[in-house]
């Protein structure tokens, strides 16, 4: 399961290109299929300057050649810009679909480059719609879409805050955009319901924002606040002013980067992500129901299950043993087989030493379709040999899909969703996944964990409960199981 993309934006004196690199660094674990900035050069005829390509951001920005690395940073030397990763949930794999997106125009306030973090619900009714206003849409993603949306709001209002409000007003969906236009206006905003994180922070007179809090506190920036859903920050002529530009129904944060996508340092709406992931850990301990005994140990997946098995690990009096240990340095670009197992070999190694005989508990942050936990357990079954294997889960079953930036859009791939509300259907799973035994968290204890009030959190991959009128269309689709997207 993978998320969709990370954003940045820096405004100071000189370096912007530089502090992006860093907070594209930090950002890497939201996206990992490409990477790019664009840059503010007010004394030159480009006026913005935008480096991009497919890759991890050291490829992208050529880390390991020293000069080319450092040509690269010369030629985007600037006090102001905005920066990308990306993870696909639509569109090719091809370098034009990397961003930012660049928008030139001969009028410097139509002239923009922009980025995003999230997904467009109702992308193919925007689509039809343009389409048939006679627009040409050059590739299948609901970046263009908000491309054109923007530049049509921006040439009929008469501020950002106004054009955003005009441009967003018609998206449904979750979408947190960075925007840098010729004119030297840095912008991002935070969709209404605030799906996706997005903070910013003052080091002086220097400015950044970013997806995560780590991106902003590695390059030495404290006092980090969160954008609230609804809400733009606005940097132009050395004035910076934040403010809502739309109205917010309700928060609807999306619990899952507690339980997996954020960076475990970052801290989003208040609630360090380490402290909730430990936290749910000890929750799924609470619903233990295994003997322990002299054999038992934890073995968490790496990496965003380590704290949860060390939270589960503490309040059961048991030892946290590294027996996956998780090969960190294979990127997108070694050769995968179409063979899951294939890949589960190559993603992990298995340290037979410490779980040979042992009875263990290993702990994951979640099963989705459920292939890759069925394949894990083969894997250490065969090279392991433990007595025994028992799953333990720190997020709920996942029954309903997502239409907000989770690669999980079909019904018919989520294991809980194939075997529904039975009074075994925990039991199917197990029988599925060749696990000893099976717990998942609660909805309570998921709750519990993360600290945050049950109604500020998107639940709806867990109970069917969409935010947005698009969510609860798309989702009269998913009842048969079969596949249901937007796009």
């Amino acid at each position: 399961m993978n998320h969709k993309c990370g954003i940045c934006g820096f405004s100071a004196e000189k370096n912007a290109e530089l502090f992006l690199y860093k907070m594209l660094l930090q950002l890497q674990h939201r996206g990992q299929l490409s990477s790019g900035i664009t840059t503010f050069h007010p004394n030159d005829p480009m006026r913005l300057r935008t480096h991009k390509d497919l890759g991890l951001v050291n490829t992208v920005f050529r880390a390991e050649h020293n000069g080319k690395f450092l040509s690269i940073m010369k030629n985007h030397s600037s006090g102001k810009g905005i920066g990308h990763v990306r993870y696909a949930t639509s569109g090719a794999d091809d370098k034009t679909y990397a961003q930012p997106f660049e928008r030139p125009h001969g009028r410097k306030n139509k002239w923009f480059s922009f980025c995003f973090n999230g997904n467009i619900a109702n992308y193919s009714d925007l689509k039809t719609e343009l389409e048939n206003d006679n627009y040409h849409l050059v590739r299948d993603t609901d970046t263009e879409i908000i491309m054109h949306l923007l530049s049509k709001s921006i040439k009929e209002s008469g501020s950002l805050f106004e054009a955003f409000n005009g441009a967003t007003e018609r998206l449904d969906g979750a979408f947190n955009i960075a925007f840098l236009n010729a004119e030297g206006s840095l912008a991002a905003t935070r969709d209404p319901f605030g799906f996706r994180p997005l903070c910013y922070a003052f080091n002086g007179e220097n400015i950044a924002f970013a997806s995560e809090s780590i991106a902003l506190s590695s390059i030495g920036f404290s006092d980090i606040l969160d954008l609230k859903p609804g809400e733009m920050i606005l940097s132009n002529n050395g004035h910076t002013e934040v403010e809502s530009y739309t109205k917010s129904p309700k928060s609807a944060f999306c619990f899952f980067e507690w339980v997996y996508f954020a960076h475990p340092a970052s801290v989003i709406e208040g609630v360090l992500v380490y402290k909730a992931r430990h936290g749910l850990g000890i929750e799924l301990a609470s619903l233990e129901t295994q003997k322990i005994d002299k054999d038992c140990i934890v073995v968490p997946v790496p990496d965003s299950s380590r704290p949860v098995g060390e939270g589960f690990a503490e309040k059961l009096d048991l030892p946290c043993i590294e027996g996956l240990i998780r090969n960190r340095y294979l990127g997108r670009t070694f050769i995968e087989s179409n063979d899951r197992a294939q890949k589960v070999k190559d993603k992990f190694t298995v340290v037979r030493q410490v779980i040979e005989g042992k009875k263990i508990f290993l702990v994951d942050d979640s099963i989705v379709r459920g292939t890759t936990m069925k394949n894990l357990i083969v894997y250490i079954k065969k090279v392991g040999k433990p007595k025994e294997i028992h799953v333990r889960v720190s997020c709920p079953p996942i029954m309903w899909p997502c239409f907000y930036g989770i690669d999980m859009s079909s019904r018919s791939e989520l294991i809980a969703a194939k075997y529904g509300i039975e009074d075994n259907a925990v039991e199917n799973i197990r029988i599925e996944i060749g696990a000893d035994s099976l717990i998942y968290q609660t909805q309570k204890g998921l709750i519990r964990g993360i600290g945050m009030p049950k109604d500020s959190l998107c639940l709806a991959c867990l109970n069917g409960e969409y935010p947005t009128k698009m969510g609860e269309k798309l989702k009269l689709f998913c009842g048969s199981g079969r596949a249901c997207t937007d796009k």
